[in-house]
């Protein structure tokens, strides 16, 4: 005991040994020395530990507790944490809509989306009809709910985590929904439906299906459809919509549920729910009676085919068909400069796009002679891509927060496409959009033989990657632009795979062709006078030879070095360098500090007299 009161002894004697030393150091004559370490002391409090400090005071930096729904939530959906820092996908509550589309049919998924068909180049025509299935706990319940888009797969994932008012016992059921709709079936929208309820107690879920909404030329029966398990009672609706100056014939048809669900204890319930849509092109007034019973049947025979596979083939069947578009793709480094077009939004654009654009390379109902007609299309990209860059076309990247502003962006996308040489692309589907689309983001253009890279060498202040160009049927290039150490960029090109020789020359083609292979060859960047493209890919040595005496060029030379304030900008977001403007300002503030120090130093040094020294009196000196 006597221990422990000496040790306090001590303890308070060196505290109040610490007080008399800085009360005497703070006595008489304060030094200027003195006065400008407490203010460096002071503005460094400030700025970097006063705000961590007030954030511990107030209990700001403790972890919020999470709740048995959040965390069933978090396990749930951790499986698309690479999907996410990918940026091959994206979340709700962000500035994107979680959407599904195979140029067929699309929608947004929440419970009150309605169905959309093609008008012109977007699905933009509503059909009065809400297709997707929501659960939810009867009775009074709490719910954690989180939806993630896949953009590798084509697929909206919705978990819910379901539990009873103050769940404190870690019983939680999920529900993990799966919606996509079908790329080799087009007339099918597939929900996949997942109940697991761990806990000890059977619940019972209610089901709920909007359907029509507001329909008012809708007539609805039932059909039975043979499923796998035998004939399931199918509702079929039939009705007509608007589009333009024509009427358009839509048929839906759609499993009939019961209005609740039973998952007994430590049991998992699955329901496979399909949606066929069929529907006409626009009609007159005088045709919409007769198409009523074709598009009916259209619907069911959906249904049927893609009941007739299993679901798991189903599921890849789909995604076998979104991996194989995104075999060719675009990369670029990240930019921190404002109003810079990044990977997560380019990504999401270019998801959005390919959703409201069919496969018809891949349909079932695409007949040898009709995918030979479509081969031809995506082999012929003369002339592709003719415009600007589209990474420079700011009507391009207007912003993707709602379902009409995504069919803007769409719609002005293929137009652009189109109008700029690539509609033969376009017109063999979604594998000959994203062809186009990454010719035309780096400013890439197939021409007279050859393909040409046309970009501004002021412009490559940012890493390109363009991967698996098509050059014909069975050769892809690969091209990259790398910014290097002393600020200039190059150009790396390699062929994936080949059926002859390729040669590449750089601006100019003044030198000899340089054969291409598996090994990425380097070229240098040229800047022309006039200016003319950078690089040149070509299978005809002769042709490539040829160019240099069809390329009028004044001048050519190595482009100049990059500015490196302007490198800063995209790799920091700051003109200063890499780092935090409030260093900066610290710095600045510490610097002016002591240059009036300085020179209140000197000024009382020479200028003075002995009566002006400046001088803090102690409060005993007016006793």
């Amino acid at each position: 005991i006597h221990f422990y009161k000496s040790l306090n002894g001590l303890i308070m004697n060196d505290i109040v040994e610490v007080g008399r030393r800085l009360k005497r150091s703070l006595d008489g004559y304060i030094t200027y020395r003195k006065a400008g370490a407490i203010m460096v002391v002071v503005v460094v409090f400030f700025l970097y530990l006063g705000p961590g400090a007030v954030r511990w005071i107030l209990g700001r930096d403790q972890r919020p507790q999470v709740s048995p729904l959040q965390q069933c939530l978090r396990d749930k959906l951790g499986r698309f944490q690479g999907v996410l820092d990918s940026m091959n996908g994206h979340s709700d509550g962000g500035k994107l809509i979680s959407y599904v589309g195979n140029g067929y049919i699309g929608l947004t998924v929440t419970p009150n989306s309605q169905i959309n068909i093609k008008s012109k180049r977007t699905l933009s025509v509503p059909v009065q009809y809400k297709p997707l299935v929501h659960l939810s706990l009867e009775g009074e319940g709490e719910e954690e709910v989180g939806q993630v888009t896949d953009y590798l797969t084509g697929v909206v994932t919705q978990v819910q985590c379901l539990g009873e008012q103050d769940t404190g016992g870690g019983e939680v059921v999920s529900v993990t929904t799966s919606v996509y709709s079908h790329r080799t079936v087009p007339g099918v929208l597939v929900q996949d439906i997942k109940i697991h309820n761990p806990g000890a107690r059977t619940v019972q879920l209610a089901v709920e299906k909007l359907g029509i909404a507001q329909w008012e030329t809708a007539k609805s029966f039932t059909r039975v459809i043979e499923h796998g398990e035998g004939g399931i009672k199918y509702g079929v609706v039939t009705g007509v919509v608007e589009s333009g100056d024509k009427k358009v014939v839509v048929a839906v048809a759609s499993k009939r549920l019961s209005s609740s669900i039973e998952v007994k204890s430590r049991m998992t319930h699955s329901l496979h729910l399909l949606t066929g849509v069929a529907y006409s092109e626009g009609l007159e007034e005088d045709q919409v009676d007769g198409s009523r019973g074709a598009m009916e049947k259209e619907a069911v025979a959906a249904v049927s085919a893609a009941a007739a596979m299993t679901w798991q083939k189903l599921l890849d069947s789909h995604t076998d068909v979104w991996k194989k578009l995104w075999t060719s793709g675009f990369g670029i480094s990240h930019s921190y400069a404002e109003g810079a077009i990044n990977g997560d939004r380019i990504n999401a654009t270019m998801y959005y796009v390919l959703s409201q654009t069919p496969t018809p390379l891949h349909s079932a109902h695409t007949t040898t002679s009709m995918k030979s007609e479509l081969q031809g299309y995506l082999s012929y990209t003369e002339g592709c891509y003719s415009g600007i860059r589209t990474l420079q076309a700011s009507n391009l990247w207007t912003p993707l927060t709602s379902l009409n502003k995504v069919d803007t962006v769409v719609s002005y996308w293929l137009l652009n496409l189109e109008k700029n040489g690539c509609h033969n692309l376009i017109k063999a589907g979604a594998d000959g959009v994203i062809q186009a689309m990454v010719l035309s983001l780096p400013g890439l253009k197939f021409s007279n033989h050859h393909l040409e890279l046309n970009v501004h060498p002021k412009e490559l202040h940012r890493d390109l990657t363009v991967r698996r160009v098509n050059y014909g049927n069975e050769t892809h290039v690969n091209i990259s632009l790398n910014v290097m150490e002393d600020n200039r960029a190059a150009i790396f090109v390699s062929l994936d795979k080949r059926n002859r020789d390729y040669y590449a020359c750089d601006a100019g083609c003044l030198d000899p062709p340089v054969k291409l292979g598996l090994t990425p060859q380097q070229f240098p960047v040229k800047l022309t006078e006039p200016v003319t493209s950078i690089l040149y890919v070509t299978a005809d040595h002769e042709h490539m030879n040829d160019l240099k005496h069809t390329i009028h060029v004044v001048e050519v030379g190595e482009a100049p070095a990059h500015e490196q304030h302007v490198l800063e900008l995209h790799r920091t977001g700051a003109r200063l360098g890499g780092l935090h403007p409030l260093f900066w300002f610290s710095i600045a503030t510490i610097i002016v500090i002591f240059h009036l120090f300085l020179f209140r130093l000197i000024y009382n040094e020479y200028c003075a007299g002995p009566n002006e020294k400046y001088r803090i009196r102690k409060y005993s000196d007016y006793g």
